[in-house]
């Protein structure tokens, strides 16, 4: 029993006296690592995953600034088919869909305006949910969110709603695709680091063997 308390006790001593006496060199560390092979596919699958958020982030359009929705952008109506509290409808199918409202709603029963905050459905091929961001005096400002369940696209549709109108006013989207478009980059900047993690230790390298033969 003390013989197994002897040895952590002097486990713990070699572990963090040393520490304590001596000064850490980060910059060599830091350096191993990423000179390191197996450092190399964590650098690249992080720079693509920042890659592809950066590339998501600048493909978002704002209609203010001049820039057209994405084609997927939906908005939502009220009420929905086959039982369903509402219904979603993509952007590009609005004046259809406003004709079809024309000529089978003459009791004024559709909106565009939601009566609960929030909502959520499940579609053949997504998840479609909403929010109320914010209610206006001459309508709502709505935000769509749909969700292919094949995990490939997420897009965010923001508008406002009055009853019978919807004026786009945002919209963003997380693609798989933005993975190729960062792809080059990622390997190209996985390559850059590790070839200077390279180039440094071979420098501290030949430096520690000039110093050991003065």
């Amino acid at each position: 029993m003390n013989s197994d308390a002897n040895s952590a006790a002097l486990y713990l001593h070699l572990l963090f006296v040393p520490l304590g006496v001596a000064k850490v060199n980060w910059t060599r560390i830091v350096i191993a690592v990423i000179a390191s092979v197996w450092f190399f596919p964590v650098n690249c699958t992080g720079t693509l995953f920042a890659g592809t958020v950066l590339i998501a982030k600048l493909d978002a359009r704002d209609v203010d600034k001049g820039e057209s929705v994405h084609p997927l952008f939906s908005f939502v109506v009220e009420p929905g088919e086959n039982g369903e509290p509402f219904l979603a409808v993509h952007l590009s199918e609005l004046p259809n869909f406003k004709g079809k409202m024309a000529s089978s709603d003459a009791t004024g029963t559709n909106s565009f305006l939601m009566s609960r905050p929030n909502g959520r459905i499940n579609s053949n091929n997504s998840q479609i949910s909403y929010q109320v961001i914010e209610e206006t005096p001459s309508g709502q400002i709505i935000e769509v969110i749909e969700t292919y369940q094949d995990g490939d696209n997420t897009i965010w549709s923001r508008y406002k709603a009055t009853q019978s109108t919807i004026t786009p006013i945002s919209s963003r989207m997380f693609y798989f695709g933005y993975m190729f478009g960062a792809f080059p980059y990622a390997i190209g900047f996985a390559v850059f680091v590790y070839g200077m993690g390279r180039f440094f230790k071979h420098r501290n390298r030949a430096s520690e063997v000039a110093n050991g033969d003065s």
